[in-house]
C-alpha cells in the first residue's frame, strides 16, 4: 500500500465523522446561531462535483470520502429545515454554484473542472466563515466538527502533495485556513461568554 493510500483512507474515515458533532449539537440544543445555512448546500454541490472529478482521474481511493459527505450534507440540510432555518436563498445559491461548475466542466473539460474544484472549497468555506464572524455569539458552531475538518484538510494536503495534484492541495490549504479561523472565533467567543454574567443570547435575524 502506498503512503498516499494510507493518508486518503484516514482522511476518508475522518471525513465521514466531521459533521456528526455539528448535527448532534443542532439536534440536542436547537441552536443554529452562527451556523451558515448556505454552507451545506454549497458543500452538497461541491462534494458531488469532487466525486465526479476523482472518478474521472481514477482516484478511486478518494471517491468514498466525497460521496459520503454528500449524504451528510443532506442530513445537515434536513436538520436545519427541522429547526425552521431560512433555506430558500441558500437553495438558490447552491443551484447557481452547481450551474457555474457545470458550465466550467462542459466548456473547458476535466482539467479546468479540477482547477475550479481546487478553489471550490474557498466558495464552500466562505459562508460559514462569514456567519461565524458576523454573529456576536456563534454558539451554534460545533468546535468538534471544525477541529476535525481542520485535521482532515491537513491529511488531504499531504495526500495531494504525495500525488502532486494541485487541485487537492489548494482544496486542503483553503480548508486549513478556514477551519483554523472558525475555530479561533468559536473558542474566543466561548471564553468571553464564560467570563460574562449569564444573560439571554438573542439570535440574529438574518443568516448567510
Amino acid at each position: 500500500m502506498r503512503a498516499a493510500d494510507v493518508f486518503v483512507i484516514v482522511a476518508t474515515l475522518l471525513a465521514w465523522t466531521t459533521l456528526i458533532p455539528q448535527i448532534r449539537q443542532i439536534i440536542r440544543t436547537g441552536d443554529i446561531e452562527g451556523v451558515s445555512v448556505t454552507w451545506p448546500f454549497i458543500g452538497l454541490v461541491s462534494n458531488s462535483a469532487w466525486t465526479m472529478y476523482l472518478a474521472s482521474q481514477t482516484l478511486w481511493a478518494a471517491t468514498p470520502s466525497t460521496a459520503g459527505m454528500v449524504v451528510f450534507y443532506v442530513v445537515v440540510i434536513k436538520v436545519l429545515a427541522d429547526r425552521h432555518a431560512p433555506l430558500r436563498r441558500a437553495l438558490v445559491r447552491g443551484s447557481l454554484w452547481a450551474a457555474a461548475l457545470g458550465t466550467v466542466g462542459v466548456s473547458f473539460g476535466w482539467g479546468a473542472f479540477g482547477l475550479a474544484l481546487g478553489w471550490s472549497y474557498a466558495v464552500q468555506m466562505a459562508p460559514p466563515l462569514v456567519a461565524a464572524y458576523r454573529s456576536p455569539n456563534p454558539t451554534g458552531v460545533s468546535i468538534g466538527s471544525w477541529a476535525m475538518i481542520t485535521i482532515e484538510s491537513l491529511l488531504w494536503g499531504i495526500y495531494g502533495w504525495l500525488l502532486d495534484d494541485l487541485p487537492i492541495q489548494v482544496f486542503a490549504l483553503t480548508g486549513l485556513v478556514a477551519g483554523l479561523s472558525i475555530l479561533a472565533r468559536a473558542w474566543s467567543t466561548r471564553r468571553r461568554l464564560a467570563q460574562e454574567p449569564v444573560s439571554a443570547i438573542t439570535s440574529s435575524e438574518t443568516r448567510l
